[in-house]
């Protein structure tokens, strides 16, 4: 029985909002924002760093290292590549029941962890 009243109460708002909002004669102008030169490079990322064979396999990462390795004390990005090749190579060589990271490591091939050290490396 709650459930009817609690419509019909949905309704009754639905229906109040929309008479206040045509009743209103007030002619609205859109906002128009037009960045700057500096807010648009902020925001574009680099065309390498999107067509990247490896950005594809490093998706997997950014829920905990950030988008493209920047997650504060899981920071990856700009390590090198042999330095993000010897931890990735540490922990697929870990059982992968004992730690999130061996079990990422461990699925994927000697070749697409270049790739993935690769694109991180490239990351600034």
């Amino acid at each position: 029985m709650l459930r009817y009243k609690l419509s019909g109460y949905v309704l009754a708002a639905c229906v109040a909002i929309t008479v206040s909002m045509s009743s209103c004669k007030k002619e609205l102008t859109p906002l128009t924002v037009t960045p700057t030169t500096n807010e648009i490079l902020s925001i574009t990322a680099p065309s390498s760093s999107l067509t990247h064979p490896g950005r594809t396999l490093a998706a997997n990462c950014f829920q905990c290292h950030g988008t493209d390795g920047f997650a504060g004390e899981l920071k990856i990005a700009s390590m090198s590549v042999s330095e993000l090749l010897f931890k990735l190579n540490g922990f697929a060589a870990k059982d992968p029941r004992t730690d999130i990271m061996n079990f990422h490591a461990k699925a994927y091939t000697a070749d697409e962890l270049n790739l993935i050290a690769d694109y991180f490396s490239k990351q600034n």
